[in-house]
């Protein structure tokens, strides 16, 4: 009985320490979510969501963004019952705190990786904080690794989470190819003790899951943001896939502190240094979960199939190099709750031994995204420099009564994507010549621009709709000194003269110049056309 007691009350506190620690994390991911400031790729979902008059409007203009529709079906729900763009946030903050009181409450983790996946970059600002598609993906994995067991029994409730999980991005394709060949080979594994009923349930959910693919394919392609494609002309197709797979870390820098990058950035040579010590934690994370054959397969299959993706189709930011941390948070779960996970290799004490150095390696590479998390904090929180200089531009333009039916023209062009967060104004894309609030990457636009272009658009529109325009530029014409292009986005241009910078600075007032920004280049000057 004493045992019991015991038993009762060691389980109550565990509980109690749970909560506790789950409080701190949503105290710490509300403060870091209504204290950022929303970027362009934030509210560009947000203004597709709300393009069409109805859904089926609305899925032909996302159709070819480079992004499967569900979180724009999410956000389109949610503004029709708020009618606020601040549904961004709302969402965003709901779908993290879901997926975390997963991973307290539900995953069954290593308390040092629970606390540190808990409180990581990913868990507490990128998929939290920052209002994008990604956190969803967080959910639905966790969700996958909640249900697996009993989700196998005939494979439709996992085929729809699979199904589900296709459609948040492309990347998490790649999630669910894993979660396959983690079944797959548990199902070899167990050879004569697996049923055909275990087998048309994995067949069942495949095919489930192959209809959500392809409704995300459908969405994705054709994309007309050709312009954000990888050039791979002149390149040795086999030598970048031999490079994955020798030094997987080149894909996976931003799991690095900023510090570090800093540093690497400040001492160039330092880079191969660091890029070989992130794929030794990388591949060591794999050694992690040498316990559970199966489950080391499909993480490592995940790796290389993420950094393939990010070789030969699209480069890969933090939100996208994340996702195999959540993978492989949710496939360790697995492990530890599966009644295989004494199998295969797990009772050889040299393979368990490798496997806590593994472990080790995965803590190291958590650790990081403490880090990393703490300085969000730090950045958001502490100081005044805010990721975007959008909300500052809508406070201005508000303090205007002037200003109110102004046009807003920027170059580059995507600066204008973030201000229907704080403003009504409307927005013209110059090298699309439409108005609009959501740019298309596309070489089918004006690719070359000078100043005196710009200077010929604000005069036009101006004449035309008989309205102020206000001009964004991200570059500061005091500091030009001579004729020059710069490179801006995938292949845009835009070029200077002394002679129309007198001309562009002649016709118009400066109305305000924005401050630095913190992880991204959403500063700028406004001028108002005289």
């Amino acid at each position: 009985m004493a045992a019991t007691v015991s038993d009762i009350d060691g389980s109550r506190s565990a509980t109690v320490g749970k909560a506790v620690i789950f409080v701190v994390w949503f105290a710490l991911a509300s403060t870091l979510c209504w204290s950022e400031v929303v970027w362009r790729d934030e509210v560009r979902a947000l203004s597709f969501a709300l393009q069409g008059e109805n859904l089926l409007g609305m899925l032909r203009q996302v159709r070819g963004d480079g992004h499967p529709a569900l979180w724009h079906i999410l956000l389109r729900a949610g503004y029709s019952i708020g009618g606020s763009p601040i549904i961004l946030k709302i969402l965003a903050l709901t779908i993290a705190t879901i997926s975390s009181y997963l991973l307290v409450f539900r995953l069954e983790l290593p308390l040092p990786m629970m606390l540190l996946a808990l409180f990581g970059n990913f868990s507490i600002f990128e998929y939290a904080a920052m209002s994008r598609n990604y956190g969803i993906s967080m959910l639905f994995v966790f969700l996958i690794a909640v249900s697996w067991e009993k989700g196998k029994s005939n494979g439709i409730l996992l085929g729809l989470l699979f199904a589900l999980l296709a459609n948040t991005n492309v990347h998490s394709v790649i999630l669910i190819g894993g979660f396959f060949a983690c079944w797959f080979f548990e199902l070899v594994q167990q050879r004569q003790g697996s049923t055909s009923t275990d087998r048309r349930a994995f067949a069942a959910s495949v095919a489930i899951a192959t209809v959500g693919v392809i409704l995300c394919i459908l969405t994705v392609y054709p994309t007309f943001n050709d312009a954000a494609a990888i050039d791979l002309d002149g390149q040795n197709l086999v030598s970048l896939a031999l490079g994955d797979i020798v030094a997987p870390g080149s894909n996976f820098m931003a799991f690095y502190p900023a510090f570090v990058l800093d540093l690497m950035r400040a001492h160039p040579t330092l880079y191969g240094i660091f890029v070989s010590l992130m794929s030794v934690l990388l591949y060591g994370s794999l050694l992690g979960l040498a316990n559970r054959l199966p489950a080391m397969i499909a993480s490592g299959l995940v790796l290389l199939g993420l950094c393939l993706l990010f070789t030969f189709v699209y480069p890969g930011g933090y939100r996208h190099q994340a996702l195999w941390l959540v993978f492989t948070i949710a496939i360790t779960a697995l492990t530890s709750s599966s009644p295989l996970r004494t199998s295969g290799v797990a009772g050889n004490d040299a393979a368990s031994r490798i496997a806590r150095i593994g472990q080790l390696c995965f803590l190291i590479l958590l650790s990081l995204q403490v880090i990393s998390g703490f300085e969000k904090i730090y950045q958001t929180v502490i100081t005044d420099t805010p990721l975007s200089r959008s909300k500052d531009f809508g406070a201005f333009m508000q303090s205007r009564p002037d200003l109110r039916d102004a046009i807003v023209i920027a170059d580059p062009d995507y600066l204008v994507e973030p201000l229907p967060y704080y403003i009504s104004n409307r927005t013209y894309l110059m090298r699309e010549q439409r108005f609009g609030n959501t740019v298309r990457f596309t070489r089918n636009a004006r690719l070359s621009l000078s100043l005196a272009d710009i200077l010929q658009t604000a005069s036009h529109l101006r004449q035309s709709e008989g309205v102020p325009v206000v001009i964004l530029l991200s570059q500061r014409l005091d500091q030009v000194a001579a004729p020059t292009s710069v490179l801006e986005s995938y292949v845009w241009e835009l070029s200077f003269t002394p002679e129309n910078i007198f001309a562009f600075q002649d016709a118009t007032s400066l109305l305000k110049r924005f401050g630095p920004t913190a992880g991204s280049d959403e500063t700028f000057d406004a001028y108002l056309l005289k």
